[in-house]
């Protein structure tokens, strides 16, 4: 009987790098444009990219304390996008009410 062996892969330092340097790219898109995809954007899929960027702000300070952050200035990035997001959520629920 032959035994299916199963390869576990573990992350290497290159993967999250690949992983950040998305994160970073990401993050590098002008507020404005930022800002004008955010107001396009439903309450539901508000809410989702807001639950995106807050486990992408987790995952990068679990990255910055074990020292594989290459740029530690994305988390204060992240923080500024996670309080756009607030922002444009708190601009539509006062539209809302306005109406």
């Amino acid at each position: 009987m032959a035994e299916a062996k199963t390869k576990v892969k573990k992350t290497t330092k290159a993967d999250k790098k690949a992983v950040v340097k998305k994160d970073v790219e990401t993050v590098k898109k002008s507020t404005a444009d930022l800002m004008k995809d955010l107001r396009a954007l439903t309450d539901a899929e508000l809410n989702k990219a807001l639950v995106e960027a807050k486990a992408d702000l987790k995952n990068a300070q679990k990255m910055l304390k074990a020292g594989e952050l290459p740029a530690s200035h994305v988390i204060k990035q992240m923080r500024a996008k996670i309080a756009r997001i607030h922002t444009v959520m708190t601009e539509q629920r006062n539209n809302k009410e306005a109406k």
